[in-house]
């Protein structure tokens, strides 16, 4: 039987926690302001976020890294670490993107949103928005002309076909009203 356990602090909407269930997250930086704005930041984004997911024992399945915000679909082996993890994150890369921008102490990350993965339209729906996102934001006209992303690594062990068969059978258009991360 799966854990469940509700968390809702008085300004924040709940928090569903299932462990070995897969998890959508959206992390903005404060004020949405650029503070991954080069190569060299979102590598060590991205590198943290790895780093982190293997001390708590979680799987990375989708990501993308942008200049102010990111995406990541995980999968939870203990669900009840979902704040310690992304307070992890949060912490590591703060303190390094500030030491690089000689800003100590600076507020980078201003909070993070998660749910639940429902079934696998839901998995893959998730998936494609992640792997969209950077076309969405503007800063290409093709998922595969941007490097900070697990678009590459799906390219590589589905291929080109399968890829197109996930967008087309998995529309963004499906998420819910109200999902525009």
């Amino acid at each position: 039987m799966k854990e469940q356990y509700f968390k809702k602090p008085l300004h924040t909407p709940a928090h569903l926690f299932l462990s070995d269930y897969y998890y959508f997250i959206t992390a903005g930086c404060y004020q949405k302001k650029p503070y991954a704005d080069c190569d060299i930041k979102k590598e060590f984004l991205y590198k943290t976020i790895c780093e982190e997911l293997n001390r708590y024992f979680s799987e990375l399945h989708g990501w993308v890294v942008l200049d102010n915000h990111y995406h990541i679909l995980i999968k939870l082996k203990d669900a009840f670490l979902l704040p310690k993890l992304i307070q992890a994150i949060h912490s590591k890369s703060a303190i390094s993107i500030n030491k690089m921008d000689k800003q100590p102490g600076r507020k980078v990350w201003y909070d993070y949103w998660d749910e639940c993965i429902r079934d696998q339209e839901d998995f893959y729906t998730k998936l494609n928005y992640i792997h969209l996102n950077p076309v969405k934001h503007g800063y290409v006209d093709d998922p595969s002309k941007y490097k900070f992303s697990s678009y590459h690594f799906y390219f590589k062990e589905k291929g080109e076909d399968r890829l197109k068969v996930l967008m087309r059978n998995h529309p963004i258009e499906k998420l819910k009203e109200g999902d525009d991360f």
